[in-house]
């Protein structure tokens, strides 16, 4: 099992790692003021914040994920998490068929293919 960003094993099992804990509530802080996941992962590697594979730059698929996971419940409490929800989708530029499956709006054909 892997233990999320934010959380340390200790001797009563898993708890919250302050530090770590800051960074994430930042994140969800800077996301619901309307940064975008680059400004935050410049954000992050400006003030020399380690992702949580230990590289130097997190990704914006690490931030996403980030946000989206239920587990950081407790570090940011409810309200706020569900509010992070409401705007990822809200930002979210996938559209969905009638049957909720993702589709783009355009479909976009290089002009060197030619037509059967």
């Amino acid at each position: 099992m892997k233990i999320p960003y934010g959380y340390v094993l200790g001797g009563e099992g898993i708890a919250i790692h302050e530090e770590k804990a800051d960074v994430v509530r930042s994140i969800f802080e800077y996301y619901l003021a309307g940064a975008s996941l680059g400004k935050i992962v410049d954000m992050l590697f400006t003030k020399d914040i380690a992702s949580p594979t230990g590289n130097s730059k997190w990704t914006r698929a690490a931030v996403d994920k980030l946000l989206a996971n239920k587990k950081y419940i407790p570090i940011v409490g409810l309200g706020v998490y569900m509010d992070a929800q409401f705007e990822r989708d809200r930002r979210c530029n996938v559209n969905y068929d009638k049957a909720g499956h993702p589709r783009k709006a355009t479909r976009y054909r290089s002009p060197a293919l030619k037509t059967r």
